[in-house]
């Protein structure tokens, strides 16, 4: 089966929702043995395979989790348009790129390859265990960019969740000086946080969540703020994370109340160069293809990100998928056979 429509069709009704790759798990690891790979899988259920072609490989790598409603998806395909029956996601994001590659391999692979197929890429805490020293491909592709096809992208941000929490007293609103009000300090910090894009767009700081207080006739005893910051730039997100520690530990001072100040979810990010070999090479895959090459400074994150910490240069290539994460979601059929069409000029050409 060497259909890339085919074959997404059927992986799309596999439900995968993140931390449930089990089924489609499965299915891969038993068309990965039959094409003669060899597997590996790590403890959160990452599948690395290699095959056997001697010379130096190229790494792709996907995901196989979904975001939901991503159960019992029913693919329909009318007018050129593969979109679901709207009661759920498509879940192109991103087994658009697995049947690519399933269909690509299938065609002809007779240069040396990997494979990473990752769980849990939708909520983190999947591919950041994986056992990188397996690898040998110095350079890898991700097809994970929701744009037209042509898309490159050139970086992505580091990215860090904060959470602060402020302590005071709490006491009956009729007798606010017997108790210490929690909400000033946050409030004050807050006030001297700028919050957006900043740093003509290097950077984004969010405020996503500020709770706290008991009653509306109670002095607030706890306030607790989370928020994160993201930045193109090491340097910037350095200082921005030491600005907010500062803001708050100087607040909690002042109005004499405890703070604490954690960090979780960390994500490297990664730059590459408008010059790298790699990037010159994939755009005149593309160019060859009749497919304008187009370079974007400005993403989200990916598997990407963590393939690129590790020392793997991964590029994160466009996949043409429309309205990811939304009952709209939707690929063209033309696009999906395109797809397919470049992995396979990749495995031959890069």
């Amino acid at each position: 089966m060497n259909n890339v429509i085919d074959i997404f069709l059927s992986i799309v009704k596999i439900d995968s929702p993140s931390g449930k790759e089990g089924q489609i798990s499965l299915f891969l690891q038993k068309w990965l043995t039959n094409n003669k790979f060899q597997l590996k899988i790590d403890t959160v259920g990452n599948i690395y395979a290699k095959n056997n072609v001697k010379g130096v490989p190229l790494l792709f790598c996907a995901h196989m989790d979904t975001v939901q409603p991503g159960e019992n998806i029913n693919p329909i395909v009318k007018n050129g348009i593969i979109k679901s029956d709207g009661k759920t996601i498509l879940g192109a994001d991103n087994k658009a790129a697995i049947a690519a590659i399933m269909s690509a391999v299938d065609t002809n692979c007779n240069r040396s390859l990997e494979i990473l197929f990752t769980v849990k890429e939708e909520t983190g805490d999947g591919v950041e265990h994986f056992h990188f020293e397996w690898i040998e491909a110095k350079k890898a592709l991700i097809f994970d960019s929701v744009k037209p096809l042509g898309g490159i992208i050139l970086r992505s941000p580091y990215i860090y969740n904060f959470d602060i929490q402020f302590t005071g007293k709490a006491a009956h609103s009729s007798t606010p000086n017997a108790g210490i009000n929690a909400f000033i300090p946050a409030f004050k910090m807050l006030s001297k946080l700028p919050v957006g894009s900043i740093d003509k767009d290097e950077t984004t700081i969010n405020v996503g969540l500020v709770e706290g207080g008991t009653g509306i006739n109670t002095i607030p005893n706890t306030i607790h703020i989370q928020g994160e910051v993201r930045s193109y730039s090491k340097k910037l997100f350095d200082q921005h994370l030491k600005k907010i520690k500062q803001l708050a530990e100087k607040y909690a001072t002042k109005y004499k109340v405890k703070y604490t100040f954690a960090l979780n979810g960390y994500c490297s990010g990664y730059t590459h160069s408008y010059k790298d070999p790699l990037i010159g090479l994939v755009s005149n895959i593309f160019l060859q293809s009749a497919i304008k090459p187009v370079i974007y400074a400005h993403s989200g994150v990916s598997d990407a990100n963590v393939l690129n910490e590790h020392g793997i240069k991964t590029l994160n290539l466009s996949d043409g998928v429309q309205f990811p994460h939304t009952t709209s979601e939707q690929i063209n059929v033309q696009d999906l056979i395109n797809l397919s069409k470049l992995v396979q000029k990749c495995i031959t050409e890069l």
